[in-house]
């Protein structure tokens, strides 16, 4: 047997056996994780907090002072996380006492609301093999899984809400349009294939955060 093609079996059983001697944790099944999800969400609920209140997190009673009735325009708020975001803002301006109406011909006042960003950004680092495909005589490609001795992930959440109000009947601009911004983010660890640990600053279930650490 030639010595590149031994070394090549001799890999891939290592593999083989590596995958198979534990069980590795999974975050990948669905199209977008659930953790991927929270973390969109609790940014999106961090910056729809942040559009009505002030520094030190406290509600702007003023702000619904003179708006009457208002309308959210959100037009381009279309996938899941946009319109979980748009409730969240709806969720944020009747905290702050503006009364919010379905039908733009009741409205004295229309809410514009455009997203900016919300997303995720990831950065990660590994120390030990790339999941690969390996080519194996009369098998084909045989694929690799990641062997991680060390690796660490990076995910953080960002949304960025900008807000405009005019008159609904003048179309004059009730305040000056404003951003807001909310973050979250979450950190891992993983170290010789079977212990993984983490942070965040999301709220998890116990059961979740267990499966973790």
């Amino acid at each position: 047997m030639k010595k590149n093609t031994a070394l090549t079996l001799l890999i891939s059983v290592l593999a083989v056996n590596l995958s198979g001697c534990g069980t590795l944790w999974k975050t990948t099944e669905p199209r977008r994780t659930a953790l991927s999800q929270v973390l969109v969400s609790t940014a999106a609920e961090r910056a729809a907090t942040a559009l009505t209140t002030d520094n030190n997190g406290q509600v702007q009673s003023n702000l619904a002072s003179g708006l009457g009735k208002s309308f959210v325009d959100a037009k381009n708020f279309k996938n899941s996380d946009e319109l979980y975001a748009l409730q969240a803002i709806r969720d944020s301006f009747l905290a702050a006492g503006i009364v919010l109406v379905d039908d733009v011909k009741k409205a004295d006042t229309i809410i514009e609301v455009a997203t900016g960003a919300l997303s995720i950004d990831n950065t990660s680092s590994l120390v030990g093999i790339p999941a690969m495909a390996l080519p194996v005589p009369l098998a084909g490609n045989v694929q690799i899984p990641e062997v991680a001795l060390y690796k660490t992930t990076n995910d953080r959440g960002l949304a960025k809400f900008s807000i405009s109000l005019r008159d609904a009947h003048t179309g004059k601009v009730r305040i000056k349009p404003f951003t807001a911004v909310g973050t979250a983010f979450s950190k891992s660890w993983e170290v010789l294939l079977f212990f993984k640990f983490m942070e965040n600053d999301l709220q998890l279930p116990q059961q979740y955060d267990a499966l973790v650490h």
